[in-house]
């Protein structure tokens, strides 16, 4: 098992494609598509809250074997009416594994009024094709021999990411400061308020964090791999593996993650004790990796 990044009135919209004329020669990805495969609208009457509107986007085209993760990034999303749909404090897009919910990628918007019968959006879809860059796949042969010291490779210095092997003693102390306290409480309700959220929405989203931050307390494996990342190059890394020195897959079990600001502990369950030349191997989101194409859906129908 590797770990990987996993992102009402209903509608689907057949047929709404955009075709990106994107050739992709390095990795023989031809003809990729942008479809539009769900439109899920909340829409409610003026005065009774907060709506929203889901559309669920996926790529079609030849050679997508090659694409192992993908963003969609919008530029512009407006109604019929003309109101822009954008929400500006809306959180960036994050990459999304192909292997996860069927390749299926959620995009968020604000409620078209009412009035409103059709819709249409533009951007960017970032595609992550690893095999036109072989620097995007790091191994860190003897990391076991440095922990508590952050991994010495080359090619992790390269991409900026900084990444510690903990033993399970300094794992748990650190899962205990990054516990939920009141400060942080207090910063999950403005953050939620500064989103248009409203007091009824918030309470149940903070006892959600709660109940989260009582998981897996006491529940450590017998056999574990204990990481901090930095959370700038947790945003880096599209998944991460064991291997041995010959390049055979190392079985691994469940894994959890916490995120405080800055730093992204992740517990990692592994089936029996790791060999001590065990390889970590990360596969990173590098530039030459990523090709970048516009989309533009014109004509979604609203229901």
């Amino acid at each position: 098992m590797t770990m990987k990044r996993f992102a009402a009135c209903r509608v689907v919209a057949p047929g709404a494609f955009v075709v990106l004329c994107a050739a992709l020669p390095a990795a023989g990805q031809s003809n990729v598509k942008v479809v539009l495969t769900d439109v899920v609208d909340d829409r409610i009457s003026d005065g009774m809250g907060s709506g929203g509107l889901v559309l669920t986007l996926n790529l079609a085209g030849e050679g997508l074997d090659g694409v192992k993760s993908a963003r969609m990034r919008v530029k512009e999303a407006k109604d019929d009416s003309g109101k822009n749909l954008v929400n500006p404090k809306a959180r960036p897009a994050e990459f999304s594994d192909r292997n996860s919910n069927a390749g299926n990628i959620q995009v968020a918007l604000d409620s078209p009024p009412r009035s409103a019968t059709s819709m249409r959006i533009s951007g960017t879809a970032d595609l992550f094709v690893p095999g036109r860059d072989p620097s995007s796949v790091v191994k860190v042969p003897g990391f076991l021999a440095r922990v508590g010291k952050p991994a010495d490779s080359k090619g992790l210095k390269a991409a900026k990411v900084e990444l510690t092997v903990l033993s399970k003693e300094s794992y748990v102390e650190a899962r205990k400061k990054n516990r939920l306290d009141e400060k942080k409480i207090a910063e999950i309700r403005a953050e939620a308020k500064e989103r248009g959220m409203k007091d009824e929405e918030i309470g149940p989203l903070i006892e959600m964090a709660k109940a989260f931050d009582e998981m897996g307390e006491s529940d450590f494996p017998e056999h574990g791999l204990y990481l901090q990342i930095s959370k700038a190059s947790e945003e880096k890394i599209q998944e991460l593996w064991l291997e041995t020195p010959s390049g055979e897959l190392i079985e691994t079990g469940g894994y959890s993650a916490r995120t405080d600001k800055d730093v992204v502990l992740k517990q990692i369950d592994v089936k029996k004790a790791l060999p001590k030349d065990a390889v970590l191997v990360l596969s990173l989101f590098t530039e030459k990796a990523i090709v970048s194409v516009p989309f533009d859906i014109k004509e979604v129908r609203l229901p």
